[in-house]
């Protein structure tokens, strides 16, 4: 019987125990205490001056929110408590319906994305079991960060709802802190709930206000008085009063702008990728804490230099990596993700793979065309352009008219009607025929005119032509000389494939080939047999120059500035292109997504461009690279001045010993002749 009674004295304790729970549950519901509504009014009064209406506006909350679905009975009292004041906050944000609201949850996956550029952030930060302050935080903006909406240049609002025993302006700098150093967040206000909870309501009745009746609106100035991007303080802006509806103390402006134009000598750390002319390193040296000092100029280090010095920032160069090196290239970019860095500049293309989402860029500041580098045609000995001047069938034809006439003189010259007074024996020879024919070719008079009318006809005639052939001959012959004439000129990717030249292939360019929609190059890449690395692309264009042996892809920049370096005095003698562009790309300096340079970094670079500082630069280095290679100068194939030897007389030489053979081959012959007739008249009757 005791047992029995036992049984049912607890079955009535739980009952009354759940009884009341239930009471406080639906009493909790049915009102909402001053905290939470005052809570709810601020948060419209802050979006509805601060958010620009109609702009995307993001609402994000921990990953431990309850579901709204979850029974009141399992939620903790806390939690359905922020809830609860999250929910009136939506609710007054949808009056009106002034922004288009996106829900964002850590422990969610199915938040759909967007390509508009998000506005304005709420983000909520209370207690929960497991994760911390830090953690929380960083869930929310990493979860964030995910979307191609994020913009960390938005205006931010962080709404705490947990209690606890730090300060409010320690609390407040602690979240600017994280938000700093996980995203880059300076436009930022963090809402400090007061934490003296559940005062009723009719508490807002009375007329005097004490600092538990208030909420507090901190903020930070990332560059001010000193404070180079480290949160060491924040500053009160405003408080809201409970009283009637709630107002603000002093009505401030809670987003001011942040960034002054002069920071005060503060440091940038600035990464460095390129070559020459790009980065150029002109002195390194060790100082007496052991650090290593960079001293760096060149096209893509000195804009920077110019947009550092008008916002009096103090650019420290960290070690350059001085290629094109794949591996250097991703220290760099990992450096500025992870920090180290705050800028890279140097020859940073403007393309998908460098410019992730975690980055962004400035504006353009030089446009790349990429091309293929081949030698340019040798000039062609002159004694070869000499024998060049006509075609093979002239010279044949030449010939040919040559032998006719000697024919058509010694013809005429032996004809039966002949006067006893012409042509006594310079036309009745053969050998004088030759010889009159060959010197009116060559522009010698003949040592006897003709006198037959038929003759005369013939020698007029023949003498015009040959007065054509000698003045085309003599005006190529001085055009060769002042400027010779070349190879042909490869102008396809298709002639290159056939040619005998080596292609250098680099492995930073090759990775950019996916980016080609060119069928020929993607062709060229894939039947080319002759290929060779090229890394260093300064040796490989010095080959090209000399050796002329080798193709490869590059700027025509830096083919300029390599040889001037060399001496060389007119580079495009040297090194041609092809006409096609197989990639152009835009060089830009890079940050990390959300750096606060960004903004003015554009404008400053802008005005150094429309200044024509850069074309004034790339001058000098042109200049100073000149003055370097003095001393090696070398100068190019087929210049207008050459020294007139010999050798340019090796034609006229040609010529006289081609008749001097024909002279003594006839004089041989002749005297044959003459043996064989006074053998055949001896033995006559």
């Amino acid at each position: 019987m005791a047992g029995t009674d036992k049984f049912f004295s607890m079955l009535l304790l739980i009952l009354m125990m759940n009884s009341a729970i239930q009471a406080a549950v639906l009493l909790r519901d049915s009102r909402l205490i001053t905290d939470q509504l005052q809570t709810a009014l601020c948060v419209w009064t802050v979006a509805h001056k601060h958010f620009e209406p109609g702009r995307p506006l993001v609402v994000s909350l921990p990953r431990t929110t309850p579901d709204v679905t979850q029974s009141a009975l399992r939620v903790p009292l806390s939690q359905s408590d922020d809830l609860q004041t999250v929910n009136c906050i939506l609710g007054k944000l949808h009056e009106g319906t002034r922004w288009p609201i996106e829900l964002f949850q850590t422990s969610g996956d199915d938040t759909a994305d967007t390509s508009v550029l998000h506005h304005s952030y709420i983000l909520f930060v209370w207690n929960e079991e497991v994760s911390s302050l830090n953690e929380t935080l960083e869930n929310q903006l990493e979860n964030l960060k995910y979307s191609t909406s994020w913009n960390p240049r938005g205006r931010f609002l962080v709404v705490t709802t947990a209690s606890s025993n730090e300060p409010a302006h320690l609390l407040a700098a602690h979240i600017c802190s994280i938000l700093w150093q996980v995203a880059r967040i300076v436009n930022v206000v963090v809402l400090i709930t007061n934490q003296f909870a559940y005062r009723p309501l009719h508490a807002m009745s009375t007329t005097k206000t004490t600092a538990a009746d208030r909420l507090n609106l901190y903020s930070w100035f990332p560059y001010k008085l000193g404070r180079c991007g480290e949160v060491q303080d924040v500053i009160l802006l405003d408080e809201w009063v409970f009283e009637n509806n709630g107002r603000f103390l002093e009505n401030a402006n809670l987003y001011p702008t942040k960034f002054p134009k002069n920071f005060m000598g503060c440091p940038m750390k600035v990464g460095t990728i390129g070559i020459s002319p790009f980065v150029i390193m002109t002195e390194n040296y060790t100082q007496n804490d052991g650090g290593t000092v960079y001293e760096l100029t060149g096209m893509s280090v000195d804009i920077l230099k110019f947009v550092s010095d008008k916002m009096n920032l103090t650019a420290v160069f960290l070690e350059p990596s001085l290629n094109l090196e794949l591996r250097s290239i991703i220290k760099q970019i990992s450096d500025l993700d992870d920090g180290l860095s705050d800028v890279i500049t140097g020859t940073v293309p403007l393309l998908p793979l460098i410019v992730t989402s975690s980055f962004e860029a400035t504006i353009t500041y030089m446009n790349l065309n990429i091309k293929m580098l081949v030698p340019c045609p040798k000039a062609i000995p002159r004694t070869e352009n000499i024998l060049k001047t006509f075609s093979l069938s002239v010279w044949l034809t030449t010939g040919l008219v040559l032998l006719l006439i000697t024919a058509v003189f010694w013809c005429a010259g032996n004809a039966s009607y002949r006067s006893v007074f012409n042509d006594a024996h310079t036309y009745q020879s053969l050998s004088q025929c030759f010889h009159t024919a060959w010197g009116i070719f060559v522009g010698v008079s003949v040592p006897q005119r003709p006198t037959t009318s038929i003759l005369r006809v013939f020698f007029c005639l023949y003498v015009c032509f040959c007065f054509v052939i000698s003045t085309l001959f003599q005006t190529f012959f001085v055009s060769y000389l002042v400027e010779p004439k070349y190879e042909k000129q490869l102008q396809t990717l298709d002639e290159l494939l056939d040619s005998d030249l080596v292609y250098g292939y680099h492995p930073f360019v090759n990775y950019f080939q996916v980016t080609v929609t060119y069928p020929e190059f993607v062709k060229f890449f894939e039947q080319k047999k002759l290929q060779e690395d090229c890394s260093d692309i300064w040796k490989c264009v010095e080959r090209l120059i000399i050796k002329r042996d080798v193709a490869s892809l590059g700027t025509p920049m830096f083919v300029i500035y390599v040889g001037r370096e060399m001496g060389v005095v007119d580079v495009g003698k040297l090194i041609c292109t092809l006409d096609e562009i197989l990639l152009s790309v835009g060089l830009t300096v890079i940050f990390k997504k959300g750096n606060p340079f960004l903004d003015r970094f554009n404008v400053l670079m802008s005005r150094y461009l429309e200044a024509g500082f850069l074309e004034m630069l790339w001058t000098e280095l042109q200049h100073r690279a000149s003055l370097r290679g003095g001393s090696s100068l070398r100068e190019t194939t087929g210049d207008i001045v050459f020294a007139f030897s010999v050798s340019h007389l090796m034609p006229a030489f040609a010529v006289l010993l081609v008749g001097t053979i024909l002279s003594s081959l006839s004089f041989i012959a002749e005297l044959i002749l003459n043996s064989l007739c006074k053998g055949g008249n001896n033995f006559g009757p």
